[in-house]
Formats: structure tokens, sequence, C-alpha cells
């Protein structure tokens, strides 16, 4: 038999029980005759009281204990939280299923205390670390902050640093282009970006050739120096731009205290420098020559002066037209006439003709000569400029030579005077010789284009006047044959000519230059190109009003 768990079955059980008593004593009382009525409501009484006490005990046990056992262990709960009690379960019923469900909450309770005691010390101990991490942070965050404050004012001053060295590279007259191993350019500087009209921003991660093709005809001897590491140069090769020709020096010098094979490029312009050594080199020249000219014109004068006059003497001798030739003719009983035709047949009138037209022709060459020592015999005036050229031009346009060198060439003079009132310190007819010649040599480059080339249809020559710096400029070009650059470099050397022998003496532009240059502390250069004609520049100082007065 299955014991009776349910609380409510047992006090059913119960009831029915002291109901099934009660009817049975109460049918027994009144069946008895041997009780009085009184003594039967007695025994009913006591039988109701028994049923009372026994129902109230049975109820007390069954219920009333149990309960006040669960109050006593939830009292004793409430004083303390970590006791050790647990009810006790005496009934199977809904009691002692309470009493398990409770002591399964003290478990409970229990354990999510521990579970929340660990949780408060790993909490503490999290928020003493937490604590300490952000002591150590905050310790950090202030070592950071100074870290990044030194940072930034090492990161200021390396960028001014750096602009202060980009100012210094972009200043300097040389292009400078850095390379490294592959030829991409690392640097480039306003000098390059001037010298190969690349900006820094398109050259800058580029190869060398791309930012500069003219490297690419030197690219095995810039690779040999890089390689080598060993610092080359390249002097005075030609570079071309816009149609104009420069000179450069070109010097690559590897980085040494680095692993990587990177350079740097240097190149100069060197065009005005080459030049100005030619000046130096002319100038020693006609230097040189001022010293010889002085001796030598003393010395060849006297005999051309003896030549020249003993070859007209002669001419004049047997003259038939003079009087006096008839007269010692007659005495010496000579026909006069048949020996002038006899002499003139034989060309000895020619010869005499070429001896004095040789003389007179070296008595000039020896004057153009004495140009060269006259520096401390020249008195300077001041020369109005526009009247130099003018009296030049009209020289030139009239001259009977300059007509034969045109032709029926058609040749005209463009002028265009910007400063006409300037005035300079000089000789009038020294300048005026240096702009004639200039124009007369102008007139024969032209003609020669014509004759050579034959690819204009008129000559051209420009004179152009203007201020520059406290010096008056005067310009003479021409659309003529031009120069090579070997003729350029001896154009002002003495002696140099490019005409055929009879026609120049190779001192007219030497005697320009050193009238130039000596007498009148100025400067004379040329630039010229085969093909593209030549432009002479003369700069002469311009006198101030108080040096006029």
């Amino acid at each position: 038999m299955r014991p009776i768990k349910s609380l409510s079955h047992k006090l059913m059980i119960s009831y029915f029980i002291v109901i099934i008593l009660v009817s049975t004593i109460t049918a027994l009382i009144h069946t008895g005759s041997w009780l009085s009525p009184s003594a039967q409501v007695a025994i009913q009484w006591l039988m109701v009281l028994a049923v009372i006490f026994g129902l109230h005990y049975y109820f007390r046990w069954l219920v009333l204990k149990p309960i006040r056992h669960l109050i006593e262990v939830t009292k004793e709960l409430t004083l303390t939280t970590s006791s050790p009690i647990r009810a006790k379960r005496s009934q199977n019923d809904e009691l002692g299923d309470l009493v398990n469900a409770l002591n399964g909450l003290i478990d409970g309770i229990q354990s999510r205390k521990e579970i929340i005691i660990s949780e408060r010390d790993r909490a503490a101990l999290a928020h003493q670390n937490a604590n300490a991490y952000a002591a150590e942070m905050r310790s950090s965050n202030r070592k950071l902050e100074l870290e990044v404050q030194v940072r930034k004012r090492i990161e200021t001053k390396l960028t001014e640093f750096q602009q202060f060295l980009n100012s210094i590279i972009n200043s300097m007259p040389s292009a400078i282009i850095a390379i490294d191993q592959s030829l991409i350019v690392t640097q480039w500087n306003a000098e390059a970006t001037h010298l190969t009209s690349t900006s820094s921003s398109d050259a800058k991660g580029e190869h060398l050739v791309k930012a500069f093709p003219y490297m690419n005809s030197h690219l095995d001897w810039l690779q040999e120096s890089i390689i080598t590491k060993r610092t080359k140069t390249l002097r005075n090769v030609e570079f071309i731009k816009d149609h104009k020709t420069y000179l450069l020096d070109i010097v690559v010098y590897p980085l040494q205290q680095v692993n990587s094979n990177d350079a740097v490029i240097r190149i100069d312009d060197v065009t005005e420098k080459f030049r100005m050594e030619e000046t130096m080199i002319h100038s020693d020249k006609v230097m040189s020559l001022g010293g010889m000219a002085s001796g030598m014109a003393h010395e060849i004068n006297n005999p051309l002066s003896a030549i020249v006059q003993s070859a007209q003497n002669i001419a004049r001798r047997i003259d038939p037209k003079l009087a006096a030739n008839k007269k010692q003719a007659e005495l010496s009983q000579v026909d006069l006439n048949q020996m002038y035709d006899y002499l003139t047949k034989r060309k000895v009138t020619t010869f005499l003709k070429n001896i004095s037209e040789s003389g007179i022709r070296a008595s000039k060459l020896v004057t153009n000569m004495l140009q060269f020592s006259r520096s401390n015999e020249v008195t300077l005036q001041p020369c109005m400029i526009i009247d130099v050229l003018e009296n030049a031009i009209n020289i030139a346009v009239t001259d009977d030579k300059l007509y034969s060198i045109k032709g029926n060439f058609e040749m005209n003079i463009d002028q265009d005077f910007q400063a006409p009132q300037v005035k300079v310190s000089g000789v009038f007819t020294e300048l005026e010789q240096v702009i004639l010649n200039l124009i007369k040599n102008a007139s024969h480059a032209i003609s020669e284009r014509k004759q050579t080339l034959n690819d204009i249809d008129e000559g051209i020559i420009n004179i152009h006047q203007s201020i520059e710096d406290n010096y008056c400029l005067i310009s003479i070009s021409d659309n003529g044959i031009g120069m090579t650059p070997n003729t350029r470099k001896k154009v002002f050397e003495p002696f140099f000519t490019t005409k055929e022998v009879g026609i120049g003496t190779g001192l007219g532009l030497s005697v320009c230059y050193f009238i130039i240059g000596t007498h009148h502390s100025g400067q004379l250069r040329v630039e010229s190109e085969f093909g593209q004609g030549s432009l002479f520049e003369i700069r002469l100082p311009i006198l101030s009003e108080e040096q006029i007065l």
C-alpha cells in the first residue's frame, strides 16, 4: 500500500475517521439503556472534547510542528547569513516538499552568496588593479604627453631645418638633383626646374631620364660613377634649350655614408663663365699684341714709307706726260713713249702699282696695330651715343664697298634707339669706327649666307640701343651666315679672319674689342650660331650729370 503524501488527503482521512468514531460512539450511547440521559450527554461532551483534542494534537503534529520548525529555521537564517542550518523533513507531504524547497532556497542563497562574495572579491581586486592601472595609465599618459610635446618640438625643429635645407638648396645657383640606386629622383631644386622646365612635383618619384631626357646620353657615365662610388665630372657639355646652346658642367657625387647607391647630381650653367674665360684670353692676346705693336710699328713704318715713296717716284719718273721726264729723255736720246709702252706691256707699271698699293695696305695695317699702343694717349670726352650711331650708319649706307657687297641683294638696316639722349665717355671717331666695322662685318656675313646657303630673301641688320644697370647697351644683329663654335671662340683674336687672303687682315674685330675694352672701359661680346646669324653687344658706362658737368 502506497503511503499518503498529500496533506489534504491526510486531513480528509482523519476527518473521516473522526466522523466514524463519533457516529459509532453516539450510536452505542443511544442504544445503551443503562446510561442516563445526563450521562449520555456527558459522554457525548467528553467524546467531543476527546475528538477535538485528538484533532488538535494530530493537526499540531501534522501541520503546526513542521511550520514552527520552518519558522525557527527562517529566524535563525535571518540572524546570520553564514549559518549551516537546514530544515529537517519529518513528513513526506507538501510540508516536506516545502522543507526541501526551503533547503534548496537556502542552498541557492548560500551558493549565490558565495558567488557574490567571490565576485565582490574579484571586483575589489579588479578595482584595485584598475586603480593601479589607472595610476600607471596616468603616469604613462603624462610621459606620453611629454614625449608628444618633445616629438612635436623635434618635428617642428626638423620641419624648420628641412625648410631651411630646402631654402638653401633652392637658393643655390646650381641645379641639384638627388637620385636613388634605381635612378629615381628624390630631390629637385628650383634651379633644376629652371634648367629643365620640369617642376619639382612632376620630377620627384620619376626616373631621371623621364624628368630630364638630356641625361639619357650620359647614363653609362652616371651609373659607372654610382657603382664605383667615385665623383665624376663632365665639363663644357653642350645643352640646347629653346634653340639656344648652353654649356654645362655636370658633377656626380655618390653618397659615401649610406648602404644604398644614392647620388647627387650638380649641374652648373657655365656659359657665361666660359665666355668670360674666352674674353680674358682675348684680352691677354690683345694686350700682348699691344705690347708688340708699339715696337713693330716704328720698325715697319720707315721701310714701308721708303718702299711706297720709291715705287711712287719710279712711276712718276717713267710717266711720258711729265715735262721733266721728256727733257731728260731728249738729252739721253731715249724715246720715252716707246720705253713706257715697253714697261707697260711687260707689266712693270702694274708691278709698281701693286708695290705702292701693298705698301699703303701694310701702312694701314700698322696704323691699326698702333691702336693697341695708344691707350694712354686717348682723350675721352662726352659723346652723344645717338650721334655716333647715326654717323656710322650714314657712312655705311653710302659706302661704295658696302654697295659692291650687296650687289642686287636687298639689305635693310632697322634701328631701335630707346634712349637716344644717353651720353658716354669716349672718343667719337673710335666708337664710330667700331659701329661701322660691325655693320660691314654683318653685311659680309649676310652676303656669304646668300651665296652659300641661299635661304634668305633679304638681309636684315638690327641696331638696338637701350639702358641696363647704368650701362648703355648697343646690339648689332644680322641674319647672316653666323659662326661655328670654333670661329666664335677666335673671333676677337688678332689676325684671325675667315675671309680670303688679301681681303681681311684679321684685326678689325680685335681692334674693336681693344677700343671698347681698354679705351672705353666697356665690354664687347658675341653670340652666334652657324646658319642663324650673329649678335654683337657693346656695353658702355653711362655718364652721370655730375660727370658731364
